[in-house]
Parts: C-alpha cells; structure tokens; sequence
C-alpha cells in the first residue's frame, strides 16, 4: 500500500492525472481562499484524507540537544521518581507530562537538576513553558507549545554548586495537582557541566530536593497493570529532524492535493533512547518534544492559490479525534510567525475540521517562494495529525 502511494504521489509530482476520490467542493474553495490563519473551518475533503496521495519528503537527523522525556508511567499511581538521567554540559531538552496519583488529594511533580561534580554548574534557560495543570489537556499542550516556540526564556543564569540541588522551575514545584489534572511542563536550557535530573511526584508537605532521596524509582510499567502508561521514558540523542523534498524541486499546485504526514511510526519511526532507571532499550512512542523543520518551495504554474491546513486522525472517541496545536511559519525572507491551531477555541474535532496555518497566494509562473514550517508534535493529540497541501481554483 505504502508503494502504491508513492507512486501516485510521483505521478501527480510529474504532472501525472491520477482521479482523486474526493475534493473540494467550489464553496469550499471559496471558504478556504479568504480564510485566515488559524481558522478553523470544515472540509468534506478531511473525512477521508486517505484518498490523497502522500507527498514524497525525506526525513533525517538534524543536529540538536539532548533529550530528555518523561510520560511513563503517564499516571503516578504512587509517589516516586519516575525519570532519573545525567546530561552533559550543552543544550538540554526536557518534557514533561504526567497526571498524579488518581485515587489521592493533591500532590506534587517536579522537577530536581543536581549537579554531581566538583565545580559549580551554569544553568540558563533558552526557551520555558509552564501552562497552569489542569482537565483540559489540548488547552494545557496549545499553550506549552505556545510558549516553547515562542521562545521564552529567563536571561539570568542560575548556579548550582558542587552537591547542590535545585527545582529547575519553581512554577511547577508550587502547583498542586489533583485526580486527572495534567502537569506538563516544556523546557530548554543550557549548562556548563554535568547534571542529574529527575522528575517525580511528591506530597505538596514535603520539599522536593530533600525527598528525592526516600522516594522509589518507579518501574515504567507498574505492577499488577495489564496495559502501558504513557509514550515512554528516558534520554534520546535525537531531538530533531529536517524534513524535505524526496522529487523535484518544488511543490507545484498543479500537482494537485497532497498530504504531509511526519510522526507516524511507519514512514517516520519512533526515536530510541535508553531509560537510565530500568536500565534498557527505550522509545518515544509519537516523538513528543522533538522539533520537526519542514522546508519546500512552492510554485504554482497553474495560476491557482495553495491552501496549507493542518487535519486530524478520522476516528473520533473519548481519547482521539480532538488536536490542539501550534506551529511556525516562514516565508521567503520574512519573519517567523507564530500560528496556534486553530486560533480561537481550544481544539478542531468535529469531522472534516481542519485549522488553516496559510493560504499562499498564486505565484507569477516559474517563480518560487520558500516555506518554513516548524512542528512539534502536539501532546494530547493521537498522532499522526497530518498537513494537507490543497490547490484552489
């Protein structure tokens, strides 16, 4: 199936007629060419994406921090340290998603950086997002990947001595999270020497750097439970990707509709790393946290508009069909504009319902213009939430 996809996809890339079995209404067209940015809107199109052909990309490694992931297990089901790794001096990439123990009062979870060395570590923060915890998961990951890509950050290093410990966000340290509530926190900082961090689930009585020492390395999966909790857990050396075209040098509309999908886990695998409590082999089941940077040129030798929107799975039930999200976007050598999807509310779900990330005006015929979109695959959201690349009459 996957081949004959991508032979599809290249027929239309050659200027191939290949039927589709769906497409845009003229009413629809005429939505989608005033839409703006963020909208949310429905499109028959979207409830069945699989009739469109797959744009051919590559995906490959890009350089980038190291990573650190903790969501498993997802739901404490008892206090506990639940990630526990050493990182070395440079770039660190930390996310954070976690709900505490379901059957308890309020608890804590935190975040402890320790430094183990001799000599004082530098810490600084390059980008730090903290949404308030709480029932509405797609709010909580809109505004953490608001917040992360927009860059926030805090300018003054902080030192660590040689032994000493420290909350890396005080934010989260105070909040006190009850049954069902998310804690997720999005972060990334620099250091100048080797740390241990750990993340765990405390009661809001007891401080953090004093109580991670009694506190028990909890097993990924716990005991007595028949189903995995969470995407997984650990440090992974890969955080980021540059994704591309696989054919031609642009994406012309006159190749027609065409879908973009990354972070699936069959034509874009899961990242590997290893979980340094359990002592093995780990995977980030969604490749949460990492940064996808998606670059193509576009033309449009047919005089038409390009719509680019970002679609959801099909299947709507309590756990799937809803997505929250946020992305940003260049063109050419304009500034990068942040773009959260949708807009207003807080996620698309209905059937058909996408968010518009932009709708690109005709080009004049053999020019190009360059597209920059930067993704994270957005948390609460069952992935992949693909991009479709619709052309308008």
């Amino acid at each position: 199936m996957q081949r004959c996809l991508l032979l599809v996809a290249l027929l239309l890339w050659c200027g191939g007629s290949v039927p589709l079995a769906a497409e845009l209404s003229p009413s629809e067209r005429e939505v989608l060419k005033s839409a703006k940015s963020g909208q949310a809107l429905q499109l028959a199109l979207a409830t069945n994406r699989n009739t469109l052909p797959y744009l051919p990309v590559t995906i490959t490694p890009a350089p980038g921090p190291q990573f650190l992931f903790s969501d498993k297990p997802e739901y404490f089901l008892s206090d506990g340290v639940s990630l526990e790794e050493t990182v070395q001096a440079g770039t660190v990439r930390l996310y954070v998603y976690h709900v505490p123990e379901p059957a308890a009062g309020g608890k804590v979870i935190a975040v402890v950086v320790e430094n183990p060395g001799n000599t004082p570590v530098q810490l600084r923060f390059l980008r730090r997002a903290f949404p308030r915890p709480g029932g509405d998961y797609h709010r909580i990951a809109k505004e953490a990947l608001v917040g992360f890509l927009s860059g926030e950050a805090e300018p003054r290093p902080r030192s660590i001595a040689p032994g000493q410990r420290l909350v890396l966000d005080p934010n989260m340290d105070a909040a006190i999270a009850t049954r069902d509530q998310l804690v997720h926190g999005f972060y990334e900082f620099e250091i100048d020497g080797p740390v241990r961090v750990s993340v765990l689930q405390r009661s809001p009585d007891q401080e953090s750097v004093r109580i991670l020492d009694d506190l028990p390395r909890l097993p990924s999966q716990p005991a007595g439970s028949t189903s995995a909790s969470g995407a997984g857990r650990g440090r992974f050396e890969q955080a980021n990707f540059d994704v591309t075209l696989a054919a031609g040098p642009h994406f012309d509309t006159a190749s027609g509709a065409m879908q973009l999908v990354v972070a699936d886990g069959r034509r874009d695998s899961w990242i590997r790393g290893r979980d340094g409590i359990e002592a093995r082999d780990a995977r980030n089941v969604g490749n949460y946290g990492t940064v996808y940077r998606i670059r193509f040129k576009r033309a449009s030798s047919d005089g038409r508009h390009l719509a680019l929107v970002l679609a959801k799975l099909e299947v709507v039930n309590q756990y799937c069909g809803a997505v929250s999200a946020a992305v940003l976007l260049k063109r050419g050598n304009a500034p990068s504009a942040l773009v959260p999807l949708p807009s207003t509310g807080m996620f698309i779900r209905q059937p058909g319902e996408v968010a518009v990330i932009q709708v690109f005006p005709p080009l004049p015929e053999g020019e190009t213009e360059e597209v920059e979109l930067v993704y994270s695959p957005p948390g609460a959201a069952c992935l992949p939430t693909p991009f479709l690349l619709l052309p308008i009459d």
